[in-house]
């Protein structure tokens, strides 16, 4: 799996307080190396660890950030 660039993390942190859903989305898509058009269909094709709670699902924000904090501290899922 690729690493996120900075510019791509730059990019999270920009947009992710206008629109956490689709700075989110941009971000895996590009780290899983599809487009997911939706949310859905990314949270489908991450790895367990991070949807088996079904928060992520669900879009909450807590989920939500401890899933910017993992992508902006290590570039990657």
């Amino acid at each position: 799996m690729k690493t996120l660039t900075k510019k791509e993390v730059e990019t999270l942190l920009n947009s992710y307080d206008a629109d956490p859903v689709d700075s989110l989305r941009i971000a895996v898509s590009s780290l899983l190396g599809v487009d997911c058009p939706t949310w859905d269909s990314m949270t489908a094709l991450m790895p367990t660890k991070y949807t088996t709670s079904g928060a992520l699902g669900r879009q909450e924000t807590t989920a939500m950030d401890e899933l910017v904090k993992q992508l902006v501290e290590h570039r990657s899922l």
